[in-house]
């Protein structure tokens, strides 16, 4: 045993000797082959643009195929037999186009009843309406519940609830699935092998450009993550059975991410792949508690909690950077609480509106909001209160469905940023160079004009990783980030990596369709939004489209707080995909449970 044990420790020494020794080696190798390096550089410009298209291409296609499981947990069948199926946990019934069981009837209400099923059990629930709602003749005042075969009168519409598919409603039986294929069925394994292989062929010729700077650090890394990868790939294979294509695109990003930061900031990639980690930590714990849907509803009063003790935290002991008063220090760690009540946010908008549809409900939610973006603009984060209004604007709206309410709100936001900017002439002089950067070019608009510039430079195919310009400029792996793409790699990666942040918003529309709950459904929405909303503002930001308000390019700007939230909010789009391998049916149980 003894001898086991040494023989262990003289390989871990040479192996750390080893990794320690890696630099020179593969700086002497550089030096030794200069033609060599300069080849590879040219190869591999135009291979990682094909390889970040196909990779792009395989991994949407499985998820953009429609996999409709027929899910029906019921129906309300009218006086001349029509049977109206209730394929949701949460179904609204009224006059108007937005409910999801519509009764065309002048004396329905709009937003007449809600029909709720839940852990097995129906209920039915006013939502003051004019003309009431009755079961087997007798009105109620709040909630009721109903069974298979009873009579539901909705101002004398009168329906039965009849359960699915001729057996008990609460088996939760389906039907057949459908499968509307749109490509063959495509190995996740070897998509993965193809982002491994993008991503060593970056490391490696970013190595080439580093030369004698090259750090420890950079190999250790990069080796280390693939490892993970890998592993962490294995893992949700062996215990889900849902499509992992959505992870292998954050895969790609969390890529992109290191390159860029061992290009901009070697000294943060430990501690980035290190967020990048506990991204994926908190992503698999999040998605886990999110699949049981009671246990979900119970954590946002922990969470929206959490995110107002992080506000007040944030305006009493926040620091002030870049004129934003929005990160909190510790001593032995720095983070940026704003990202993590960004979580909060999305869960506490998709379980206080997801169930009943009131106006209470809109107006507790619409408070919560309102406490988080008025913070925001005391700490004098715009960018993130635009961010945080965007989402608001959209989780209403999918709830409410009245364009009357979310243009009055809006109006109101317009009249709060107009006397905003007149008392707070501070806020004005930030703007100041939109439109027009380059007449301050040497000043507020150096920012700007050198990422357009660099951007440029870049062309279709990037310069090489490690041997752009924009590197040098400030907050390049943070705020700038996208003309740090396009100049090292180039326009076709850039546009590929922006068009993956447009796409989990598209698949979160998608995914609506089928969810079992609007819960789920207005989670995955809401953190889409945020993805794409911080996208927008990040990239037209950079190029003077709109003005630079500082926010981070998910999954990819450096940032350990941004990328731990960002792995967060993909879990609420995850749990809404309720699709399993393309050669299984899904079961249910019919209970409060995720599949």
């Amino acid at each position: 045993m003894d001898r086991f044990l040494e023989a262990l420790e003289q390989f871990w020494n040479g192996f750390l000797s080893g990794i320690a020794d890696l630099p020179a080696i593969i700086t002497g190798f550089y030096s030794q082959f200069d033609e060599g390096r300069a080849v590879f550089t040219l190869v591999t410009r135009w291979l990682l643009p094909i390889l970040a298209i196909i990779i792009f291409i395989r991994c949407i296609l499985p998820l953009i195929q429609y996999r409709d499981q027929n899910k029906t947990w019921g129906y309300l069948c009218s006086k001349d037999g029509t049977r109206m199926p209730l394929r949701h946990w949460e179904n609204s019934i009224g006059r108007s186009k937005l409910s999801d069981i519509v009764i065309n009837l002048s004396f329905v209400s709009r937003c007449h009843a809600v029909l709720t099923f839940c852990e097995g059990v129906w209920s039915i629930a006013d939502l003051g309406s004019k003309g009431g709602v009755e079961v087997n003749g007798k009105k109620i005042e709040k909630q009721e519940r109903v069974e298979a075969g009873d009579t539901i009168s909705f101002a004398g519409a009168e329906m039965k609830l009849l359960p699915a598919d001729g057996e008990t409603a609460s088996a939760g039986l389906e039907g057949p699935e459908k499968k509307m294929p749109l490509a063959p069925k495509i190995n996740s394994g070897m998509t993965l092998l193809l982002i491994l292989v993008f991503q060593i062929l970056g490391g490696i010729q970013l190595s080439f450009s580093m030369g004698d700077q090259l750090n420890r650090a950079v190999p250790v890394t990069f080796l280390l993550f693939l490892i993970v990868e890998c592993v962490y790939y294995l893992i949700m294979r062996i215990f889900s059975r849902r499509y992992f294509e959505l992870e292998l695109l954050c895969y790609f990003l969390c890529g992109m991410d290191l390159l860029i930061v061992a290009s901009a900031a070697p000294s943060s990639l430990l501690k980035q792949f290190a967020a990048i980690l506990a991204g994926m930590l908190a992503y698999t714990l999040l998605w886990i508690l999110l699949r049981d849907l009671a246990l979900a509803r119970k954590l946002k009063y922990m969470m929206v909690s959490v995110a107002l003790v992080l506000l007040v935290l944030n305006l009493v002991i926040g620091e002030t950077r870049f004129g934003a008063k929005n990160w909190i220090n510790l001593g032995f760690v720095t983070f940026q609480p704003l990202e993590f009540v960004k979580v909060a946010f999305v869960m506490a908008g998709a379980a206080t509106l997801d169930k009943l549809l009131t106006a209470r409900n809109l107006t507790a939610f619409i408070a919560f909001s309102g406490s988080c973006i008025g913070a925001l603009i005391l700490m004098r984060d715009f960018g993130t209160a635009v961010i945080f209004f965007g989402t608001f604007l959209i989780i209403a709206f999918m709830r409410s469905g009245d364009v009357r309410t979310i243009a009055f709100i809006s109006a109101g936001a317009v009249l709060g940023a107009i006397a905003v900017v007149s008392f707070m002439p501070y806020v004005a002089s930030r703007f100041e160079a939109w439109g027009h950067v380059w007449e301050y070019a040497d000043t507020s608009g150096y920012q700007q004009t050198r990422t357009m510039i660099a951007a440029a430079s870049g062309g279709l195919l990037g310069t090489g990783g490690g041997n752009g310009y924009l590197i040098n400029i400030a907050a390049a792996d943070t705020d700038l980030v996208f003309g740090v793409i396009c100049e090292e790699w180039g326009l076709l990666i850039a546009i590929t990596v922006v068009l993956i942040e447009a796409f989990f918003a598209a698949f979160s529309a998608l995914l609506t369709k089928s969810c079992r709950s609007s819960f789920y459904a207005i989670a995955a929405c809401g953190a889409a939004s945020i993805f794409l909303i911080q996208t927008t503002l990040n990239v037209f930001g950079s190029v003077d489209i709109l003005p630079l308000t500082g926010v981070t390019l998910p999954f990819v700007s450096n940032g350990g707080t941004s990328m731990v939230a960002s792995w967060g909010l993909l879990a609420f789009i995850k749990a809404a995909d309720e699709r399993l391998r393309p050669a299984k049916l899904v079961g249910s149980t019919g209970k409060g449970r995720g599949i």
